[in-house]
């Protein structure tokens, strides 16, 4: 089983990267070097950070459209077959996610050999959080059924690599046009694509054989362990900045808590032991 880590990123996630990549070669086990896409115009700045971080870390060009930098960064995780051609699944990871401690592959798996998929349903998260559902109608708009759940539940996720080409074809077949032209077209207009919706509400009707679905209710997780289901990567806000307090109550020792501690001083402890 081949396990590879796809990060889409730009220049103003540099600044996070550098440390996701230099985690990553501390403390995962038994992954693929990670691939990291970026446009053109990010290349050479990807490739400098890869140099000083995860020098076996591959840099690919994906290109977008002007404008439309999260769809071309969306429509890279949708396509971790060609990103990642030798990998059985693919982890997707944020330049802003921070391993803590020893990362493997199989703390996302179930008994069962099949990757665990975290959901939430609709109902669940509506009665806790009112109004806070705004990737319902996307994946509405996409696929042509209304999903029951939300399975944007913590990073990283994990996708058999049979998922990525399923999906597009789907879509291809529903619209009538290239992927990859429905997508940034469409959401051009409506702004509520969420690929990670896409991909688990695609497969949780037409390839449910393929994980181990588990409800983990209307409250979610913060990103930190559940029973039973170690999660060492931890997921900060890049839009904050490096100095903005986190507000993750992620623990990552048994004493430890990000809450309210600036990303900076986690990442010095943790990666690079300052």
């Amino acid at each position: 089983m081949k396990c590879q880590c796809l990060i889409a990123s730009y220049h103003k996630d540099f600044e996070w990267l550098i440390h996701c990549l230099a985690s990553l070669k501390k403390f995962s086990r038994d992954f693929l070097p990670p691939v990291i896409s970026v446009d053109s115009k990010d290349h050479a700045g990807c490739v400098a950070i890869v140099a000083q971080s995860y020098p076996e870390a591959i840099v690919k060009i994906e290109e977008g459209r002007e404008g439309q930098g999260f769809m071309r960064a969306q429509l890279s995780m949708m396509s971790g077959d060609l990103l990642c051609p030798d990998a059985d699944f693919v982890f997707l990871v944020g330049s802003d996610c921070i391993a803590t401690s020893e990362f493997r592959p199989d703390d996302y798996f179930a008994a069962n050999g099949k990757p665990i998929m975290l959901m939430s349903s609709y109902a669940a998260l509506e009665k806790a959080h009112p109004g806070a559902v705004p990737w319902k109608p996307g994946v509405t708009r996409v696929l042509k059924f209304v999903p029951k759940y939300e399975y944007m539940r913590r990073l990283p996720i994990v996708y058999p690599k049979a998922l990525f080409p399923a999906l597009r074809a789907h879509v291809e077949g529903l619209h009538g046009k290239p992927f990859a032209d429905f997508i940034y077209e469409s959401d051009k207009l409506h702004r509520n694509t969420s690929e990670s919706n896409l991909l688990g509400a695609y497969a949780h009707k037409f390839m449910p054989d393929i994980f181990e679905w588990v409800d983990i209710g209307g409250d979610g997780v913060d990103n930190s362990p559940l029973p039973n289901m170690p999660n060492p990567l931890l997921q900060l806000w890049s839009h904050g900045g490096l100095d903005r307090p986190a507000d993750s109550r992620f623990v990552y020792t048994v004493t430890k808590s990000a809450f309210g501690r600036k990303p900076r001083d986690i990442i010095n402890e943790i990666v690079y032991g300052l």
